[in-house]
């Protein structure tokens, strides 16, 4: 195998490449929570059905989740740089398909390659902080997801209120900041010094050691309880806010909620952790339950002050919830079992979040938002409950 060498940032300029990689990350997933309090505008003005509105939400993610499964690896061997440069290409597509849009099958094709541009940038990104300084890489790693999509939601929420052209404004906004951070990253030095050029392979590597598979099952019902809130927010909840009182403030709310739910997720990552995971999870099954418990109570008092109420313990719960999940799997893992058991974890988070929010729309669609908000809402505490209930052994991790 021969090595390609490339210039590593110098380090009066790791700053710089950590903002740098950090503001593209945080953009990749801000926009993919932008469409959030966009759904009840399409839904007026193309008359999108609920159960359409579920298969965009879990167009993305099954696009996503393919392009991480398949292409996680390209930056090992045509460099972070280039594999960067080559989502940002794409997410502009993206967003022009967005611009352009005029029904919901458009908004389908512009979610799927939106999800593929952030599944191929997600791995890429989240390899350049590591290799510009891992200790906070690894920390902006873990925020700016949950950032971008507080901001994401709610910035397009603002706009959809406050703003003109509702349909089109944040799509714009989000083109020419992802073309800023194209030029900006085909200027900036490539972070990774020794790429492989013994050739690349498409195949995924899912893999589950054996002595982790009890525990990987183990942390199933909090996972998917985690994952759940995902698609409970940001598939069913603007819907529903259309539903119970048709006003020019859903939109924002809607957005708010989100925004709400996921910076207490960031929140929770940075209070948690230094705690051991089964604290962490511990933690997140307990305000999952209250602040979901929150969200049903707001559904049948048709009050959605007490449903956005409600975003802040279920956001502490998705950001702990997550941390003591990933946790509790790696810390147990030798170095060449990581790859396959986060791409297992992937499947496993992914999976039941697109199926979850379709299952969502499909009850939507033949009930309404509010009885199947409830049904949701009630699995979800079930999930959560159900994982109180479960030891793994891990009170020093």
């Amino acid at each position: 195998m021969t090595t390609l060498q490339h210039t590593r940032p110098a380090s009066g300029g790791t700053t710089a490449s950590l903002a740098l990689h950090g503001l593209t990350i945080i953009l990749f997933f801000a926009a993919s929570s932008m469409t959030t309090p966009l759904f009840p505008l399409y839904q007026a003005s193309w008359g999108v059905s609920a159960f359409l509105i579920s298969v965009i939400f879990a167009a993305y993610v099954g696009a996503l989740l393919l392009s991480l499964l398949f292409l996680g690896a390209l930056s090992n061997h045509f460099g972070r740089r280039a594999v960067i440069v080559a989502a940002l290409v794409v997410q502009c597509v993206a967003m022009v398909m967005f611009l352009v849009a005029d029904s919901g099958h458009w908004l389908v094709a512009a979610r799927l390659v939106q999800g593929f541009a952030t599944g191929i940038a997600t791995t890429a990104v989240a390899a350049a902080l590591l290799d510009v300084d891992q200790k906070a890489g690894a920390m902006i790693n873990s925020l700016a997801p949950m950032v971008g999509m507080a901001v994401g939601a709610l910035g397009a929420g603002a706009l959809v209120q406050f703003a003109p052209l509702p349909l089109h404004l944040v799509y714009a906004i989000a083109l020419g900041i992802s073309l800023i951070q194209l030029v900006r990253t085909l200027v900036s030095a490539e972070t990774f010094p020794d790429r492989r050029s013994d050739g690349w392979s498409v195949r995924p590597r899912i893999e589950i050691p054996r002595g982790l598979r009890s525990t990987f099952v183990r942390i199933l019902p909090l996972n998917v309880a985690v994952w759940g809130l995902g698609a409970l927010f940001l598939s069913l909840l603007p819907g529903l806010f259309h539903e119970m009182a048709s006003t020019p403030s859903m939109a924002w709310l809607s957005g708010a909620a989100v925004g709400v739910m996921t910076l207490a997720g960031a929140a929770a990552v940075l209070l948690l952790r230094h705690r051991s995971a089964a604290n962490a999870r511990r933690w997140a099954g307990l305000t999952i339950i209250a602040g979901t418990a929150l969200v049903l109570a707001g559904t049948v008092l048709h009050s959605p002050i007490l449903i956005l109420l409600g975003s802040l313990p279920t956001g502490i719960g998705f950001g702990g919830g997550f941390l003591g999940v990933l946790r509790s799997l790696v810390t147990q893992a030798r170095a060449e079992e990581r790859a396959g058991l986060v791409s297992a974890f992937y499947i496993a988070s992914y999976l039941p979040n697109a199926l979850l929010a379709m299952a969502a729309g499909y009850a939507a669609q033949h009930l309404g938002f509010l009885p199947a908000a409830q049904f949701f809402a009630i699995f979800i505490i079930a999930m959560a409950a159900w994982s109180l209930g479960i030891k793994l052994g891990d009170n020093n991790r």
